[in-house]
């Protein structure tokens, strides 16, 4: 009889540890296990556009034109046109930031580096990954930046002025910050890839200037035009610069 019901409580007990196992796997399977955040990979490249373009300017430029270059007989024209054309431009690249709104967040999104790349051809900058939600007022900027040495912005060139071309070469020092207005950009969890396509009108930057922007000196027949970012906040071209820079998302 003892050994009955000891063997009764040994079945008894192995039921119910059975029955706490079968519990606990049930429980386990039935709850699913978080899903991981979607987010979209978004590849950005910049291109300067319309390398070709006119400037005009008044007596004052004219006049201020004629002392960098030599030619008095330039502050006789009531007004004067020059045509650019650039054939290189070379930026130092320092970091893509991607600026959002959703909801009440403000997102911040970027990547720095340090590196020369010429935007007169489409120039992959790098990925920015945008996690899931609705943006809106978005921004897009891109930093370059330099020194004496190194300039932020190195461009070459030429201008036309009755029938003759002058070769030109701007260097740009300290820090611009190109800045884009985007539209509004939502990411689901499909994890789609998007083109960030920045450009840089170099035409809508021609036409923010007047010839009696540039200070410079005139070297060898060679116009050469310094410019300091930092020192010279006010300045216009990098005024123009800055606010002449368009992008556009488009998933792939």
């Amino acid at each position: 009889m003892k050994k009955s019901f000891f063997q009764l409580s040994a079945t008894v007990t192995l039921v119910a540890v059975m029955f706490a196992a079968c519990s606990k796997q049930s429980s386990e399977e039935t709850v699913a296990p978080p899903q991981a955040e979607g987010k979209a990979t978004v590849n950005y490249q910049l291109q300067a556009v319309n390398p070709s373009g006119s400037i005009e300017g008044d007596n004052a430029g004219a006049e201020r034109l004629g002392r960098i270059i030599n030619d008095p007989s330039l502050a006789a024209f009531p007004s004067l046109r020059f045509d650019f054309t650039w054939d290189s431009i070379q930026v130092r690249f320092r970091e893509l930031k991607f600026a959002a709104k959703n909801g009440p967040d403000e997102i911040n999104l970027s990547i720095k580096t340090d590196r020369w790349i010429d935007i007169l051809d489409s120039t992959e900058l790098g990925n920015i990954f945008v996690p899931l939600g609705n943006f809106e007022k978005v921004k897009v900027y891109v930093r370059v930046e330099g020194d004496t040495v190194k300039p932020a912005v190195l461009m070459n060139g030429r201008i036309t002025f009755r029938g003759s071309d002058i070769p030109v070469i701007v260097m740009i020092a300290g820090k611009l910050e190109l800045t884009a207005e985007g539209k509004d950009v939502t990411i689901g969890n499909d994890g789609i890839t998007f083109d960030g396509k920045l450009k840089l009108d170099l035409n809508l930057v021609m036409t923010k200037l007047q010839i009696g922007d540039f200070t410079g000196t005139f070297v060898g027949g060679k116009l050469v035009l310094k410019i300091d970012a930092n020192l010279d906040s006010n300045n216009r071209l990098k005024s123009a610069l800055e606010t002449s820079m368009s992008v556009e998302h488009t998933p792939r």
